[in-house]
């Protein structure tokens, strides 16, 4: 039913982000984002996944750099939380493999997220087209040593907040991220970083954003989903992410 990722297109949806806020169109800013890009800043996948991964990483822990505390699959493939932990070459667990499969667009648009059913109709993405349309939309694949799993990181239950995991890639929306570019992006460390919001919600309003716990214990830094918060007209650094690709040194 789905358009699937193709395995091993690296894009930096922080560019897509970049050529968007500069207002190209829908159509240019998914041109832009279907093209492999270089790397920059620091990353933190191992050797053998190299440029094939990509580091997602907070703008609460990345303190005066980016990429200290990076995407971490907690007990590998078994395990069931996603959390941020400190980078290192040799981890694994923090390999994860990232495609831009289409942009947001509208009803009316077949070769968008919204015109092919991959988002609900009814979602705030499809029924906002003003504001997402240029957004880019991704699944995050599970890939130690660059070996794809078929997981991806997603909401357990659509529309309700709670805690991210690895669940089977393409059945459906809530393995989707939309990286919101147009809505309080922010500049820090050389990266933009921006909310990443689950592609299953329904709510017209506040959608379900990532978010990183840094109180949390069994995992620290756990990733879950809470209403996107918007109070003073920004976002909390919680709430804020970025990316890089590459192994670490790179």
């Amino acid at each position: 039913m789905r358009n699937r990722f193709t395995r091993g297109l690296c894009v930096l949806a922080a560019s897509a982000a970049i050529t968007t806020t500069l207002g190209l169109s829908a159509a240019g800013a998914a041109s832009a984002a279907t093209h492999q890009i270089k790397p920059h800043g620091k990353s933190n996948a191992t050797l053998v996944c190299g440029f094939l991964c990509f580091n997602l990483s907070n703008l609460q822990l990345d303190g005066t750099g980016t990429g200290a505390f990076i995407q971490n699959a907690h007990g590998g493939a078994n395990g069931t939380s996603i959390n941020l932990r400190g980078e290192g070459i040799a981890k694994t667990n923090e390999d994860f493999e990232a495609a831009v499969d289409t942009t947001v667009g509208d009803l009316a648009t077949p070769t968008t997220a919204c015109g092919n059913g991959e988002l609900s109709p009814t979602s705030i993405f499809c029924m906002n087209p003003a504001i997402f349309s240029g957004d880019p939309v991704f699944e995050a694949n599970f890939a130690p040593d660059s070996n794809e799993t078929g997981l991806c990181v997603g909401n357990k239950v659509a529309n309700v907040a709670g805690r991210v995991a690895l669940e089977p890639c393409g059945v459906s929306p809530t393995t989707m991220w939309v990286f919101d570019t147009a809505q309080f992006p922010v500049f820090h460390h050389g990266h933009f970083y921006a909310a990443w919001l689950n592609g299953g919600d329904t709510n017209f309003s506040h959608p379900l954003a990532l978010t990183v716990n840094p109180s949390s214990k069994h995992p620290v830094n756990v990733l879950r989903t809470d209403e996107e918060n918007t109070t003073a007209a920004f976002l909390p650094d919680t709430q804020l992410f970025t990316e890089s690709f590459g192994h670490a040194g790179t």
